[in-house]
């Protein structure tokens, strides 16, 4: 499951319709009230899209604060009580307070500014409907819409947004959406275990490819360096063979050939002192005989390749001593 990561606090503030502040009276509070969510969807929110809230899980704690533009410096009065349901929405009743915010909002009210009521409400969970109809508030929607359910309302607010017709729009930079839809993005367990076998299984080619690209570079190097002790060009036939190697054949031959290069007596007289594996003894066989019917000069052009480099080597060293 995707990991869920906090919404901006402006995304989840919304306009809501006019409201009404009473008539100052001597010694009393002025009064407000106001449809503080009309239950009605939200349309064209520049953050959710269409946006609903549920009325019957919302919840609402009095007294509330009620706030100037969300501003928690400018505290402006408090929310007394509130009545919710289908017909009528979120209804909210309260009192002014007497500092100058609170005194503000009255006197432009007074002269007839035409202040608006916002809310910020947190919601408990987001839903999503991509497709079909769903019943929210007594209503029948058509999707695509945006649900929250649960939402607790934390404050109100008196915004100024002047002659703006679109009184259900908040006028704040945009942002992201980040929330968790579990019906989009839960991923099962069996899906979680493919994704790391194949993550691993991918780890362990690219690893054998790297080796085998070591080893094989390390090989032609080994080759390079074989062929500038024994001063002799290998053919391509030659370092083929001596590419296929296994790693313990090419450090036997190599060893042998340079014990054969460094040597003036042909390796079918001189004396072995290391013991040849049995598995390498046919390479060495036609040296020790000197070839099928005829000497060690004679054998060039039957055995295996590092038959024919042995009779070459051989033969020069034979040449250079006559």
């Amino acid at each position: 499951m995707a990991e869920s990561k906090p919404i901006e606090p402006k995304v989840l503030q919304f306009k809501a319709n006019p409201f009404e502040i009473g008539v100052a009276a001597e010694n009393q509070k002025r009064k407000f009230s106001g449809i503080a969510y009309s239950g009605e969807p939200i349309q064209g929110h520049y953050y959710w899209g269409d946006v609903i809230f549920d009325l019957e899980s919302m919840q609402i704690d009095t007294p509330l604060a009620a706030l100037l533009d969300h501003d928690t410096g400018r505290r402006v009065g408090v929310v007394t009580q509130f009545s919710k349901d289908n017909v009528t929405g979120l209804k909210v009743d309260g009192d002014l307070l007497s500092n100058q915010f609170g005194q503000q909002v009255a006197q432009d009210s007074d002269e007839g500014f035409p202040w608006q009521m916002s809310v910020y409400i947190d919601p408990a969970s987001i839903e999503e409907v991509e497709r079909g109809q769903v019943v929210v508030n007594g209503r029948t929607l058509q999707a695509p819409i945006t649900i929250f359910r649960g939402g607790r309302i934390r404050e109100v607010s008196f915004c100024a947004l002047g002659a703006d017709d679109n009184t259900k729009a908040v006028a704040a930079s945009h942002s992201p959406k980040q929330f968790t839809q579990p019906e989009d993005t839960d991923v099962t367990e069996l899906e979680q275990a493919k994704a790391a076998q194949a993550k691993a299984e991918k780890e362990r080619d690219d690893a054998v490819t790297e080796l085998n690209k070591f080893k094989a570079d390390k090989r032609e190097e080994d080759i390079k360096a074989l062929e500038t002790s024994l001063n002799k060009q290998f053919s391509a036939e030659e370092k083929k063979s001596y590419t296929n190697m296994d790693d313990s054949a090419f450090a036997f031959m190599s060893q042998q050939l340079k014990q054969f290069s460094a040597s003036s007596t042909p390796l079918a007289v001189q004396p072995q002192q290391q013991q040849i594996p049995p598995q390498f003894a046919h390479l060495f066989s036609h040296q020790a005989t000197g070839g099928q019917g005829g000497g060690q000069g004679q054998g060039g052009n039957q055995g295996s390749a590092l038959d024919q480099a042995f009779n070459q080597f051989a033969a020069a060293q034979q040449g250079a001593k006559q």
